[in-house]
């Protein structure tokens, strides 16, 4: 049985590769519009679930990117 985690993850996986099989569709910035709110709160959803704070790692990464 999946656990909640490894759903998540496989969820923005498939969303990874919806984006990779539409890159030379006409239409991609439409779709990608519909996909990104689902993208964040998957994203949101597991940030929850392993209390990572998502915006927290965004901002170490740059800053140590500045360095």
């Amino acid at each position: 049985m999946m656990d909640d985690k490894f759903k998540l993850l496989a969820a923005l996986q498939q969303i990874d590769n919806i984006v990779s099989l539409l890159e030379d569709n006409e239409w991609k910035d439409y779709i990608y519009q519909h996909l990104s709110p689902v993208r964040y709160e998957l994203e949101r959803q597991l940030a929850n679930l392993t209390g990572t704070n998502l915006y927290t790692k965004i901002q170490r990464t740059s800053n140590e990117d500045n360095d």
